[in-house]
């Protein structure tokens, strides 16, 4: 019995270390971004931008996602550029950006800079309070793939 609780205690310590890695290694991604423009001649610079990466597969990024960048785009209409790219035809922008998983949404601020990146779905709410920190924020990340 005491086997046993020893040995999902260590198998919770390694799940709780290889999330904090993984946390780590996406903030060192976003922090090496932020003074880069990797959608330079995809995404028009001058107003911040939200972009949405699917799969042909992904079912939530139709039924989820989509609607939400839908619903931003809406609701914000002129202030923000909002995207859908499909992941495949843009592989250098997927590992440039430590896209792990579809659906996934990156922010950037006026300049083109990437300032949020989130794994999973992302809703509008939290897509709209990204695009009203973006000029006041330093480059963060979130991990909705791996907190929901």
């Amino acid at each position: 019995m005491v086997d046993r609780l020893l040995l999902i205690v260590a198998i919770a310590a390694a799940v709780a270390l290889a999330w904090g890695c993984l946390r780590l290694w996406r903030a060192w991604k976003v922090r090496a971004l932020a003074h880069e423009t990797p959608f330079a001649g995809i995404i028009p610079a001058g107003k911040p931008a939200v972009i949405g990466f699917s799969t042909p597969g992904c079912v939530e990024c139709r039924t989820r996602q989509a609607p939400a960048l839908a619903h931003l785009a809406a609701a914000l209409e002129d202030a923000v550029t909002v995207r859908i790219l499909a992941a495949p035809e843009y592989p250098y922008l997927v590992d440039r950006l430590g896209i792990l998983t579809a659906p996934a949404t990156v922010v950037l601020d006026a300049t083109g800079a990437v300032r949020y990146v989130n794994l999973g779905f992302t809703d509008a709410a939290t897509l709209a309070g990204q695009i009203g920190n973006v000029a006041h924020a330093a480059p963060q990340t979130r991990h909705n793939a791996l907190t929901a």
